[in-house]
């Protein structure tokens, strides 16, 4: 298990969060496009309150079996305060991070994913993180390129899904 701070993560533009569900209300705008789901095996949820029944899942930080940790962030403009995605980590033995991150599309191409995900990185990796890794939909272009630029590489792809780590 890693030890991380519950204090918000700051960056330039944003604020990260650590997952709370009293924050499910204004995040549900952010997170209802059913365009961010396009490659993943989730759907849009309908209401605020099933926005807060994830929150409140992902809160309890270990998982059932006790075998990962999970770490969630929504992320914030610190300029106006609106919600925009929310990032996470699972965190394996061996320190092993697996990513993931869903951000609404009216943000994209701004650069918000990476200033994003690159602070929830330095963040773990300054806390014990040995390696990161993403499973990627084969489809999904801009997901890659986010994790080339976050110094990702490919490993292998299996099926519709591609292994990207970051040592």
């Amino acid at each position: 298990m890693l030890t991380v701070s519950r204090e918000p993560l700051l960056t330039r533009r944003l604020e990260l969060r650590r997952t709370r569900s009293e924050d499910a209300p204004a995040m549900f705008e952010a997170l209802s496009d059913p365009a961010m789901y396009e490659f993943i095996p989730r759907s849009a949820p309908a209401t605020a309150a099933d926005v807060e029944l994830r929150f409140l899942r992902v809160m309890h930080e270990t998982a059932p079996d006790r075998l990962e940790q999970w770490l969630n962030w929504t992320v914030w403009l610190r300029d106006g305060g609106a919600g925009i995605g929310t990032i996470e980590a699972t965190v394996r033995p061996g320190h092993r991070v697996e990513i993931g991150y869903l951000f609404n599309p009216r943000i994209w191409r701004r650069g918000y994913a990476c200033e994003a995900v690159a602070a929830m990185l330095d963040h773990l990796q300054d806390r014990g993180a040995a390696s990161f890794e993403a499973s990627i939909d084969i489809r999904n272009m801009a997901s890659k390129a986010l994790a080339r630029s976050l110094g990702f590489k490919h490993i292998e792809t299996r099926g519709l899904d591609e292994e990207w780590r970051r040592a």
